[in-house]
């Protein structure tokens, strides 16, 4: 791989050996991959997660402890937040999964993280340029930053994400280089969406029957918004590994079915109904009986709108003392839904706000639970699998109110 002058300075330790560490592994991540060259970056969102496994908490203090720095805009992914925990007697958590995470939060911030705690940076002020190459964790950030933004980013990991907020570099190849963005499969929507859970539901198909493809969708509405897209790519990138897709005349690199396919013709063709809707939500839920023990809601983090949907929902209505309904959403979006009064109603309703934070990083297997509810069909297909473990009934926002408070 050919090196620039100040990447040989920073691979030989000149520039500190947090440099030095980082470099190395962007080296030998290029060479499996058969990249030419590094290419800079001014935009990282970076993994702060996981606190139950050691070797992260210690890996994230390795950086700090080597005087690492990030020379980039570095966002955080949602974390264990400590401000949610001991909030509810029934939801208890470790004291040693608490100490954890707030040795990892204190390792990032001292290399300089903005810390968001969101899965969704491009509304925190984290917002690439179209073709701009950049290093993004978390699987619903990178497929809206390659789709929705067009900027360019790989699946990139935690521990290459802090290299590359170190260094401000990453290794040039998969969807950095222009070639492998072409779309290779075609998708029909052959129907009127209503919903943002018609666009969750669509997501999952695609995800299911294109897994690692580049799909490039024709039929979504013109008016179709960027939390929409949000929503479809988060559930197509949990389900199927899907990095990138193209919308027909929505997203930059799709303005004619030419330009999203690079002139070629598509390898595979998809039309997706309204019966194929119905079918994939039978088909994403894993309960067959049993109570509900709780109902999330929050993934990927919320917009106002979202927030806003959900109190118009409740209106007053309670939810029952045997299910716990938690929200989980970003700091700044609570704040602003705060303002305009829709969180006085979601916590006079009994709902439990978990800022900054996922359910995936709780401990969950110590409170009981069992079957969930959820509108967000990127929980309905993680869920059910580790660390959590659920079983999962999928249904709309309204579908999630009404079993929590009838």
């Amino acid at each position: 791989m050919h090196l620039t002058d100040e990447e040989k300075q920073m691979l030989s330790g000149d520039a500190g050996e947090a440099a030095r560490l980082s470099m190395e592994l962007l080296v030998k991540i290029g060479d499996v991959y058969g990249a030419k060259q590094m290419v800079s970056v001014r935009s990282v969102h970076a993994a702060c997660v996981y606190p139950e496994f050691s070797v992260a908490v210690e890996m994230m203090e390795k950086f700090a402890d080597l005087g690492g720095k990030f020379r980039t805009v570095t966002t955080a992914n949602p974390i264990l937040n400590p401000q949610n925990m001991g909030r509810w007697e029934d939801m208890p958590e470790p004291n040693e999964l608490k100490q954890a995470t707030i040795r990892q939060i204190n390792s990032i911030k001292r290399m300089g993280v903005i810390p968001n705690w969101s899965c969704t940076p491009y509304f925190q002020g984290n917002l690439p340029r179209l073709g701009e190459p950049v290093s993004w964790v978390e699987s619903s950030a990178i497929i809206f930053a390659n789709s929705v933004l067009g900027a360019r980013t790989n699946r990139t990991t935690m521990g290459v994400d802090l290299a590359s907020a170190i260094t401000g570099r990453v290794p040039n190849f998969g969807l950095l280089l222009p070639e492998n963005r072409a779309g290779t499969a075609l998708v029909r929507v052959d129907f009127k969406l209503e919903r943002l859970f018609d666009y969750g539901t669509i997501g999952f198909i695609i995800g299911k029957v294109f897994a690692g493809e580049v799909p490039v969708i024709e039929g979504l509405p013109s008016t179709t918004t960027a939390n929409q897209l949000k929503v479809m790519g988060a559930a197509a990138a949990i389900k199927g590994g899907i990095a990138l897709y193209h919308a027909l005349g929505i997203t930059p690199e799709a303005k004619t079915k030419k330009e999203a396919f690079h002139g070629k013709k598509p390898e595979f063709e998809l039309e997706i109904g309204e019966k194929d809707i119905k079918a994939a939500t039978e088909e994403i839920s894993t309960i067959r009986n049993g109570k509900i023990d709780a109902v999330l809601v929050g993934c990927p983090h919320p917009s106002v709108e979202e927030i806003k949907e959900l109190a118009y929902i409740l209106n007053g209505r309670k939810i029952r003392k045997n299910i716990k309904f938690c929200l989980f959403a970003a700091s700044d979006t609570v704040n602003w839904s705060r303002k305009m009064g829709y969180i006085d109603i979601l916590e006079e309703s009994n709902v439990r706000i978990f800022e900054g934070d996922c359910i995936i990083f709780h401990s969950t297997r110590e409170w009981g639970w069992k079957n969930v509810a959820t509108n967000s069909a990127k929980y309905a297909c993680s869920l059910p699998s580790n660390p959590t473990y659920f079983d999962v009934l999928y249904t709309d926002l309204k579908g999630c109110v009404d079993l929590a408070t009838t």
